[in-house]
């Protein structure tokens, strides 16, 4: 495969998977938000045209656009996908218990020196021994 049909294969993809996460609408609605910004701003001040961007009383003819389009996906998905939760838990595991019946843990501390904590494990007599 050559070097342009690997790099156009890659686009294509990247391409498809805009589209299919609405990457296109994504993409139109900054358009459109840019736009509005540059209309605005030459009448307005920048603070008031950023207002009136973002506030969505004044859409413009791309934001209405933009809406109608994600409506009416919304009515009629492609393909609906339910999700399903199948849970396989492990069977539980037998630890054997130390023999002993003083456990010796070291602890660290929070300047970093060591501690010794004896723990008493009350042990029951071994079965059949």
């Amino acid at each position: 495969m050559s070097k342009w049909a690997l790099r156009a294969s890659q686009y294509f993809l990247i391409g498809a998977l805009l589209m299919s996460m609405d990457g296109h609408l994504a993409l139109l609605q900054t358009v459109a938000w840019g736009n509005m910004m540059v209309e605005f701003s030459s009448r307005d001040s920048f603070s008031e045209a950023v207002d009136k961007t973002f506030d969505g009383e004044h859409p413009c003819h791309l934001c209405k656009v933009v809406k109608k389009s994600k409506s009416q996906e919304q009515k009629n998905p492609i393909l609906k996908a339910e999700m399903k939760w199948d849970v396989a838990l492990p069977s539980p595991v037998e630890v054997p218990l130390p023999r002993s019946t003083d456990l010796v843990f070291r602890v660290t501390e929070f300047l970093g020196a060591y501690t010794q904590v004896h723990l008493a494990v009350p042990m029951q007599p071994p079965r059949g021994v």
